[in-house]
C-alpha cells in the first residue's frame, strides 16, 4: 500500500508541475466587418515572449493596456460613443495556425483596464486547410461562445467542450464591455491584447513511467 501511495504522490507531483502551457506558432489574422483597426490586428499574435509571458499565469507583457504596439483596437463608429449602437457589421478576426492542429481552448488576454472597449462576448468557428477560409462550419460544426475576460495581465483560457482539429479559427466579436464596469468610460471601439491557442499536451514519457510502474506494483501485490 505504501508504494502505490508513494507512486501516486509522484504522480500528482509530475502533474502539478506542468502547469504552464505550450502554444501554437499563429501564421497570420485578418479582420473583416470594421470600418479601420486603430491599432493593427498584427498585435493580437505576437506570442510567448513577446504578447505574454511564456511561464504561468502568462501576464500580458510589453507596455500595459491601449497600446498601439501591444494591443488591437477598431476604430470608433463615426465617433459614436458605442460601437454596438453605431450600425454597421460586427468585428470579425481570423486566424491562420498554418496547418491544421488539434485545439482544445483559446486563451484571451484584456484590451484595457481604463475603458471598456474590450473584447466581451465572442463565439467561434473552424475551417480545416483542405476547406480554407471559406469553409467554416462545413465539416466542424462545434460552434462555441465565449466571454473575454475584462482584465489585461491575467490569461484567460475558455476551454471547449469538444477537441477541434482546424487551420483557421474564426472569431466574431458581439459586444465589448460598455456600461459594465462600472464609472469606467469606454465602449466606442473593440479591442483584445492578445489571443493564443495552448497547444494540446501529449502523455509525459514520466507520467507514462509512473503508470507502467504503479500497474506493475498492482499487478506484483495481487
Amino acid at each position: 500500500m505504501k508504494s502505490i501511495l508513494t507512486l501516486s504522490a509522484v504522480l500528482a507531483a509530475t502533474t502539478l508541475g506542468a502547469h504552464a502551457a505550450t502554444f501554437y506558432t499563429i501564421a497570420g489574422v485578418t479582420t473583416t466587418n470594421v470600418n479601420t483597426n486603430f491599432y493593427p490586428s498584427a498585435n493580437l499574435i505576437q506570442g510567448s515572449g513577446v504578447g505574454f509571458d511564456a511561464a504561468a499565469p502568462h501576464n500580458q507583457l510589453g507596455t500595459a493596456a491601449q497600446s498601439p504596439t501591444f494591443t488591437w483596437v477598431t476604430d470608433n463608429r463615426n465617433g459614436a460613443n458605442d460601437y454596438y449602437n453605431a450600425g454597421g457589421s460586427i468585428p470579425i478576426l481570423t486566424f491562420d495556425l498554418g496547418s491544421d492542429v488539434l485545439l482544445s481552448e483559446i486563451s484571451t488576454w484584456g484590451y484595457a483596464d481604463g475603458n471598456t472597449n474590450g473584447a466581451k462576448d465572442f463565439s467561434l468557428r473552424f475551417a480545416t486547410s483542405a476547406e480554407g477560409t471559406g469553409g467554416f462550419g462545413t465539416s466542424i460544426l462545434y460552434n462555441p461562445v465565449f466571454e473575454a475576460t475584462f482584465a489585461t495581465a491575467p490569461r484567460d483560457s475558455n476551454v471547449f467542450s469538444q477537441n477541434v482539429t482546424a487551420r483557421y479559427v474564426q472569431m466574431t466579436i458581439t459586444d465589448n464591455w460598455r456600461g459594465l464596469q462600472g464609472a469606467i468610460p469606454g465602449g466606442d471601439r473593440v479591442g483584445l491584447g492578445e489571443v493564443a491557442f495552448a497547444m494540446v499536451p501529449e502523455p509525459s514519457s514520466a507520467l507514462l513511467g509512473c503508470a507502467a510502474l504503479a500497474l506493475l506494483v498492482h499487478r506484483r501485490r495481487r
